[in-house]
């Protein structure tokens, strides 16, 4: 009998290594110690945004990619990774002022950002609340209210092996490698919008900068009707979904995204 080969859907890609041309440093940004890495020479800047309880080596190959043509900045969010969690209860609003006082803190004006997840609920709130300091935004896997989260992603098998990873690769990179189980229940009441209003329909139209909502057609976490909320929203905003793959499409799928990022990135600003 010949053996069944599992669709990209259904596999959890290994994460990628951390991008060795990418110069890791730290700042001292609202209260914590914020990881970040910066590469490439373009006049251009993106920043890359990962998802909750992941890291910024999620992003390796895109970084590698996008650092042929711009300036190119991952962040590990605050209590993620390697940055330390700070004094303040971990909040969207929060991490989205964290991108806006780094960017200050590094000099620069204007950035594309691209957002997996969390990443992506960040991006659309910078686009919301600091408009001009975003050229256009890439909002892959994103839930701007509770509505938006598929409350039974838990049983999934692709989502089960990412919790498991986040869990060791939380001891292995974080300043508190200990104090796992307290993040894994600040990450939760994250998703749930515990200390944050959910987005309104005033503040998605308020958006005016590009802005792609884009997704896996199987995401395993987030409700498709969400997403198509989201682009009937965001004035002239556009729609994406990438086949075969689910929340975690750029490791699963990473030709394809990269792809879609580099069509993304010659839209005007």
């Amino acid at each position: 009998m010949a053996k069944t080969i599992p669709m990209r859907w259904q596999t959890l890609a290994d994460t990628p290594k951390t991008v060795d041309a990418l110069k890791g440093q730290y700042a001292e940004i609202n209260g914590c110690s914020l990881y970040y890495a910066m590469g490439g020479t373009g006049e251009e800047t993106v920043i890359l945004l990962h998802g909750g309880m992941a890291n910024s080596d999620y992003w390796g190959i895109q970084a590698a990619f996008l650092m042929q043509y711009y300036r190119v900045i991952v962040v590990d969010s605050r209590a993620h990774g390697r940055s330390s969690a700070g004094d303040k209860p971990l909040s969207y609003n929060q991490m989205t002022h964290d991108i806006a006082s780094l960017m200050d803190h590094l000099g620069i004006a204007r950035a594309s950002i691209i957002g997996w997840s969390d990443g992506g609920i960040q991006s659309i709130m910078l686009a919301a609340l600091f408009p001009e300091k975003i050229t256009r935004i890439f909002a892959y896997g994103a839930h701007m209210s509770l509505a938006g989260l598929n409350q039974n992603f838990g049983g999934n098998k692709v989502v089960s092996s990412f919790l498991e990873r986040a869990e060791e690769e939380y001891h292995r990179l974080s300043p508190t490698p200990d104090n796992f189980d307290q993040f894994y229940e600040n990450v939760q009441q994250l998703w749930k919008w515990k200390h944050d209003s959910a987005f309104t329909i005033d503040q998605l139209s308020s958006i005016h900068c590009p802005a792609w909502i884009v997704d896996g057609d199987r995401d395993e976490m987030i409700n498709r009707s969400h997403l198509e909320y989201l682009f009937q929203h965001i004035p002239d905003s556009s729609f994406m979904l990438l086949p075969d793959t689910t929340h975690f499409a750029f490791i699963q799928a990473p030709n394809l995204f990269n792809a879609a990022l580099q069509d993304f990135m010659s839209v005007s600003g």
